[in-house]
């Protein structure tokens, strides 16, 4: 099961921490995609969201573990359609259909562009940074993805040799051209009908891969 919240707060808190914590995490995440990493401060994610620097280091350590909890927080949106997929039943096409459209939406949000060009100008200088933030971004989304079509293997609904190679054929499909043309500028971010297409072409292309021949229609 995705466990989407991380730090000291995640496991026991009151329902006022809880709430600081929260709000510490919307702000955070405002203040990272409008500044990107190096840009913000954790003096402006405080005065939006009230209390302390000495809270906001207590829940989360640093800057860094702000920013990593805060776009964690940001993407679990997506992973949980897959528990919800698993805890429903639903077709794998409708799963990862959503899925798809979801992960779209945030990857081409304009501020998650800006977030990913400034990492990887941040990356050269703190090569740690960038690996973090793979780990705990596309590396856990790619793994996620793996989870669930491991366990779709086993119940008989699609066949596959290698379910984590295939969950990162899968995200680099649906991602694909527009990710490299949005990083360098070279168009606007897709308007939620086009996300809605491009990921119900790649899910088709997909699934007529790994689906059994016997359910292929």
């Amino acid at each position: 099961m995705t466990e989407s919240r991380s730090g000291p707060c995640a496991r026991a808190c009151t329902p006022r921490g809880e709430a600081r914590r929260e709000r510490l995490l919307d702000a955070a995440r405002d203040v990272f995609l409008e500044q990107g990493y190096a840009g913000a401060s954790v003096n402006d994610v405080v005065a939006r969201a009230g209390g302390s620097l000495a809270t906001l280091y207590k829940l989360f350590g640093n800057k860094e573990g702000l920013f990593m909890a805060a776009m964690e927080r940001h993407i679990a949106t997506a992973w949980e359609v897959l528990e919800a997929g698993r805890r429903d039943a639903t077709a794998p096409e409708q799963v990862l259909f959503e899925l798809g459209r979801r992960m779209l939406a945030l990857v081409f949000d304009p501020g998650v562009i800006r977030l990913t060009r400034g990492l990887a100008f941040e990356a050269e200088r703190a090569p740690a940074l960038g690996e973090l933030f793979l780990r705990r971004g596309p590396d856990r989304t790619r793994q996620e993805l793996a989870d669930y079509l491991r366990d779709q293997v086993a119940a008989g609904n699609l066949t596959l040799a290698d379910p984590r190679e295939a969950a990162g054929m899968f995200m680099g499909m649906l991602l694909g051209e527009w990710h490299i043309d949005a990083l360098l500028g070279r168009h606007p971010a897709p308007d939620d009908a086009q996300c809605a297409e491009r990921a119900r072409q790649c899910v088709a292309v997909f699934l007529g891969g790994v689906r059994p021949a016997a359910r292929r229609d």
